[in-house]
């Protein structure tokens, strides 16, 4: 093992001690959820037309149709 593997290995063993350090003092909390599942609706602004959402999801997108 050449002289810069044998860095980059010691390297990734301190980042590695580190984040075992960090995790351990617990320095960033673990976040919870305050309740279950949130379900919105998606109206026009007097709340009287609704979007609906169809079952199928493709990709990143969501279908969502509303009537006129």
């Amino acid at each position: 093992m050449n002289n810069k593997s044998f860095k980059v290995l010691l390297g990734i063993i301190a980042m590695n001690l580190v984040l075992q350090t960090v995790k351990e003092f617990g320095l960033f909390p673990a976040a919870y959820a305050a309740s279950g599942i949130q379900k919105i609706s998606l109206c026009d602004e007097y709340g009287r037309v609704c979007a609906e959402m169809e079952r199928h999801v493709s990709g990143n997108r969501i279908r969502v149709e509303t009537e006129q």
